[in-house]
């Protein structure tokens, strides 16, 4: 696929991806591809790191090309070599590689779509109080937290709380606690089709959060269902 129009998205708190967005956009003029605003653009470059990417995928759902920085899990380069990994894209095309994502509900409400994680845990200093169902699998533990992590986010949040790391062209998703009480609950790969869902039977305030962009408060007895998505996310990458 030829690269004929981008929009570049930026963290406009980091002075590095300021200036980097003036580099990127002459780059880009030069061999000929136009600069659009991202609901006309073919692809998103975002600058900035993985939230970057979070945000700006919500809001226009569009194939996106990464650059972020050396904490950065998701994004497909670091900013010290953001033109070298472009470069190729712009002068022999692209392919688009496909993530899935998670969908969710709580107690009947959708959230928006998860390319990274959905978690539900602790706003205080207190523990919750959890039952899990698994397809027919259910489990009962205490745990700060729970997360539902898909193959692309099981290197991120999910990989520091003790899960595995998934391929990321995977479409399972893996379920993983928050600091379980004595480790009564270890982490899960759930295969492809399978749908769960956690009740949180504590009183103390929680809430859940999708991809750490979207927020709602979780009652007493809650439900949080989660299971994959139909929709897709597309990351550019170059051709071979």
């Amino acid at each position: 696929m030829k690269l004929t129009s981008a929009a570049i998205l930026i963290n406009k708190k980091k002075v590095w991806a300021r200036k980097l967005e003036k580099e990127a956009k002459k780059l880009l003029l030069c061999a000929g591809v136009k600069i659009l605003p991202p609901e006309r653009a073919q692809i998103l470059i975002t600058v900035g790191g993985d939230g970057t990417v979070l945000y700006h995928r919500a809001l226009f759902g569009k194939p996106i090309f990464a650059i972020g920085s050396k904490t950065s899990h998701i994004c497909n380069t670091r900013h010290e070599k953001w033109g070298e990994a472009l470069e190729p894209i712009i002068k022999n095309g692209f392919y688009l590689e496909e993530r899935t994502m998670l969908s969710s509900s709580l107690d009947g409400k959708r959230l928006p779509d998860a390319l990274n994680e959905v978690v539900v845990r602790n706003r205080l200093h207190r523990i919750l109080d959890l039952r899990l169902f698994v397809g027919k699998k259910k489990f009962s533990f205490q745990a700060d937290g729970l997360m539902f992590s898909t193959a692309t986010g099981s290197r991120a949040y999910a990989y520091s709380c003790g899960g595995a790391e998934m391929d990321p062209l995977s479409s399972n998703y893996q379920i993983v606690a928050i600091a379980p009480f004595r480790r009564t609950f270890s982490p899960l790969i759930v295969k492809e089709g399978v749908r769960s869902k956690v009740i949180v039977d504590s009183t103390c305030d929680a809430g859940a959060v999708v991809d750490g962009q979207f927020e709602l408060p979780v009652k007493r007895r809650c439900t949080l269902e989660v299971w994959q998505s139909n929709k897709k996310m597309h990351f550019v990458r170059p051709l071979q």
